[in-house]
């Protein structure tokens, strides 16, 4: 029978990686919807919507220049925080029309 002590030192040994998704694009349009609500809520969420994504670029259309122009100022963090739900990089450049 183990001792606690050789119990706890076992369970530190264990690494915990980061859960890997695949990215197929039905996944990478729910994950960036996800983000465009915790970061701008129900109404960016509106008018903030993803259209297409192909070779690392996630094409996103927006309702107005101004919802727009925001997407385009948070574009980096919008693709580090859908980056970190895949835990792999596959949102390389976001690009914004209206």
């Amino acid at each position: 029978m183990k001792s606690i002590s050789e119990m706890m030192k076992s369970k530190s040994r264990v690494q915990v990686r980061p859960k890997r998704v695949d990215a197929d694009e039905k996944t990478i349009f729910f994950l960036a919807e996800k983000v465009v609500l915790g970061l701008y809520g129900v109404r960016g969420r509106e008018n903030i919507v993803p259209r297409y994504w192909k070779g690392g670029k996630l094409f996103f259309s927006c309702q107005s220049p101004l919802w727009a122009n925001e997407l385009w100022i948070t574009r980096e963090i919008l693709s580090e925080k859908i980056n970190q739900e895949l835990g792999n990089v596959v949102v390389k450049e976001i690009k914004v029309s209206e």
